[in-house]
């Protein structure tokens, strides 16, 4: 029976996928996949010669930390989401309330379910690209092999604490919270003076303790995950949680904004925002990545010999190019379907969502900026990180609403969507990031820079802003 919910959830994953991406956008995302490793392979050495052999490899088991952090995130984190958009199709995640079987049980099948789908679609496709980048080069294809399984290891190990922060997330905020500072706190003390996994030093030191230090990582964050999911309280009493109509006061509050888009859309999708509480949601989205970039820094900058000056500039490009997932949670709220019945367009609903980005959800970056220049004794650049991540965010924001409308988080696993995503995205942001590590050396050349660049995305945001309109108005809400 596991065996068959399992095989029914990874079809579930595939064609809730095809049907908001194209088909053949979503079987294209391998390939592009493949090429990455393939070019990761044939560039390996320029990246050695610029970075140093094992700061190379730690950059590489930190992006695969990330990318399992983020992929978990969108898979548990993203619970109530999908009760809300997917309710009606009866998703297998939700059994637990109807069938006899638990929700531990249906959670834990529903992890593996996770870890087999990246799996297959993104981390062999990678294996397979940097394999046949081997062929071309003088890397060893049995140390190829064996670093690619460390990497997994740390893929699961990102995975496994999305999973682990949920399942306390699901009981209270305060449980969130003592579990990362204990989760964190422990993993510096265990790996302190080593490298950033025990599968990584394992690599280089072949130290068999760390080997199987870094191997439990995962398993131990997973049970713990596991054990912690409680089960429906069928028998409890029912919270009834009462809202005033706040319609027509958000109405009138908003109607100097009629050029953007209706009032009382903007009204509607406000009051969605906060009956839903995904502002917490935003909050903990921003929270948990930027959390672990800062304490990847302190824990390289204290545990290893490696300087690496992540300053509020740097933070201020991440903050603004992080802007995307709240974008994306924006269109989490509820299925936009309903307003098929209505005279509006597309492109009225993402106006009206990006006006809500820009006047309701500018506090939560607003309050990691000041922390994060605090904290670093960095107040003299906090307005130009606050100015670089206002640009950032806004010129990254307008083109993802411009080139995947309301369907953000599906549309971007169409490989031509992404591809275009990457190409708009990552270059003006790793050159801000050159840039703001060099600040400190030639402060009024690298300032000039900057504004160049800041000139040019503030310019290329309202090209994007302007397609919306051309691009989204005679598409259909289905």
């Amino acid at each position: 029976m596991n065996k068959l919910i399992l095989y029914r959830m990874l079809q579930e994953e595939v064609r809730l996928n095809t049907s908001f991406a194209s088909g053949k956008g979503f079987f294209s995302f391998p390939i592009l996949v493949l090429i990455s490793g393939l070019l990761a392979v044939l560039f390996s050495d320029v990246m050695i010669e610029d970075l140093g052999y094992r700061d190379y490899l730690q950059v590489l088991h930190i992006s695969a930390i990330f990318y399992g952090l983020f992929a978990g995130s969108l898979a548990f984190f993203g619970n109530e989401f999908l009760e809300r958009i997917f309710g009606y199709f009866g998703l297998i995640l939700g059994l637990s309330t109807t069938q006899p079987i638990t929700q531990r049980k249906i959670t834990l099948l529903y992890f593996f379910k996770e870890i087999i789908f990246y799996t297959l679609f993104t981390m062999v496709p990678a294996l397979l690209g940097a394999l046949i980048g081997s062929v071309y080069t003088d890397i060893n294809l049995i140390n190829l092999l064996i670093f690619a399984s460390t990497l997994y290891v740390s893929f699961c190990t990102g995975i496994s604490f999305s999973y682990y922060i949920s399942s306390f997330y699901r009981i209270s905020i305060i449980y969130t919270i003592t579990a990362a500072f204990v989760f964190f706190s422990l993993y510096s003390a265990l790996f302190y003076n080593h490298e950033i996994t025990g599968t990584l030093d394992w690599y280089h030191n072949r130290d068999t303790e760390l080997l199987l230090l870094g191997l439990s990582v995962p398993i131990i964050l997973s049970t713990i995950a596991t054990i912690n999911i409680q089960e429906h309280n069928a028998t409890g009493s029912i919270n009834i949680i009462g809202y005033k109509n706040r319609f027509e006061e958000y109405s009138q509050k908003y109607s100097w904004a009629k050029k953007v888009s209706l009032p009382g859309l903007i009204a509607k999708e406000r009051i969605d925002l906060e009956r839903s509480k995904t502002g917490t949601k935003m909050f903990f989205s921003f929270l948990f990545p930027l959390g672990f970039l800062t304490f990847m820094n302190w824990f390289l900058d204290k545990g290893l010999p490696i300087q690496i000056d992540f300053n509020t500039i740097f933070y201020g490009v991440m903050i603004g190019f992080f802007g995307t997932m709240l974008y994306s949670w924006l269109n989490s709220i509820d299925t936009p379907h309903f307003y098929s019945t209505l005279p509006i367009q597309v492109s009225d609903i993402i106006r009206a969502r990006l006006f809500l980005f820009g006047t309701i959800t500018w506090w939560i970056p607003l309050i990691f900026m000041t922390l994060i220049s605090y904290m670093s004794n960095e107040i003299n650049l906090l307005p130009i990180g606050l100015i670089v991540m206002i640009t950032v965010g806004i010129y990254i924001v307008n083109y993802t609403a411009m080139s995947t409308g309301l369907k953000t988080n599906s549309a971007l696993f169409d490989a031509f969507v992404f591809i275009k995503f990457f190409l708009i995205s990552v270059p003006p942001m790793i050159a801000m990031t050159i840039l703001s590590l060099a600040i400190n050396h030639r402060p009024s050349t690298i300032l000039v820079a900057l504004s160049v660049i800041c000139g040019i995305l503030s310019l290329l945001s309202l090209t994007f802003y302007k397609r919306i309109d051309t691009k989204w108005n005679n598409e259909s809400f289905d």
